[in-house]
């Protein structure tokens, strides 16, 4: 595992399960366990549900709720983290869970619904969020590499 921010951005920091930097144009932005801040959950939802799951779920944004719910764990997977402003506004969220293609179950664990604001993408926020991934999949024991499935527009 490793992922490399791109050269000149500010450091790292981390506190407890807190990672934290400054971002040009944002300020701070810090990285929390989804499940130390669920009130952002509705947030990273929207998010979600915005990118990937409008128009073709006809359940719409409740089911979308549900599943980030479900997936704001904090010592077992599935569990997720979330980028915030200083204000506390969600800049993004990734998840780690136990496997992501029903075809593959044996590689676990997989990275899941890394988004990042539309507005705010390139600035080093997603990374920010696989760092932090990174460091809680190390934490909790997970194995050397992780298993990623790559969806883009176009």
């Amino acid at each position: 595992m490793g992922y490399a921010l791109p050269a000149g951005d500010a450091p790292l920091t981390q506190l407890g399960d807190v990672m934290s930097r400054d971002t040009e144009g944002i300020g701070p932005v810090t990285v929390h366990l989804l499940a130390d801040r669920p009130g952002a959950i509705a947030a990273v939802a929207a998010l979600r549900w915005r990118e990937w799951g409008q128009p073709i779920d006809p359940a719409g944004l409740a089911t979308w709720v549900a599943t980030t719910t479900r997936e704001a764990g904090r010592g077992a997977l599935p569990v997720s983290w979330v980028a915030l402003d200083a204000g506390g506004a969600a800049l993004g969220a990734v998840g780690l869970v136990a496997y992501d293609w029903d075809d593959w179950p044996e590689r676990t664990p997989w990275v899941a619904g890394l988004i990042v604001r539309p507005d705010r993408r390139g600035r080093g926020i997603g990374g920010l969020l696989l760092a932090r991934l990174e460091a809680g999949a190390r934490s909790r024991g997970c194995p050397g590499s992780l298993s990623i499935r790559m969806v883009a527009d176009g």
